[in-house]
């Protein structure tokens, strides 16, 4: 069996319910063929870079698993027959995911625990929050919340600034 990860963008105007059934199905379709989960990532809500199916927004989430090839062909029929996924993509998995993907629900309930680390080491997602917003001053965070931030311009020029009065 080989390792895959797929990563697929939920419409962002599904409610939080019904997104959560979602990638449950998917993650049943997936054992149902025999393949092995080992970790679901909801990377969270996130603005796309441009309109998919007449949407702005966007969940993304990535599923790390082992599988036959053969299993892959059905597996992203699925998802191409699902109206709710907007895009997906299917990789053969090499190694750690990138450091900027944070695991939003890792504080929610967890669809399927990462079992490939030993008892007491560090998880490789990381459960904090990002450092800069990727949500713009005026928009609904994931949780339905109004964001106020400082433009990302501001935070830049407030770190020039501190760094110029420590020398």
């Amino acid at each position: 069996m080989q390792r895959y990860d797929t990563t697929f963008i939920i419409d962002g105007n599904l409610p939080d319910a019904e997104r959560h059934s979602l990638i449950e199905k998917f993650a049943g379709s997936l054992k149902r063929q025999g393949a092995e989960i080992d970790q679901i990532v909801r990377w969270g809500m996130r603005s796309l870079a441009y309109a998919m199916k007449k949407r702005t927004h966007g969940y993304f989430v990535i599923f790390y698993y082992h599988a036959n090839p053969k299993m892959i062909a059905s597996f992203e029929r699925d998802l191409r027959l699902n109206e709710n996924i907007l895009r997906y993509m299917t990789l053969v998995f090499e190694g750690k995911h990138p450091d900027y993907i944070r695991d939003e629900g890792a504080s929610e309930r967890t669809i399927v625990a990462d079992d490939s680390a030993p008892a007491g080491a560090e998880s490789e997602v990381e459960t904090e929050e990002p450092a800069v917003s990727l949500y713009e001053p005026g928009e609904i965070d994931a949780e339905g919340e109004l964001v106020e931030l400082l433009p990302l311009e501001t935070e830049l020029e407030d770190e020039q600034t501190q760094e110029k009065e420590k020398e």
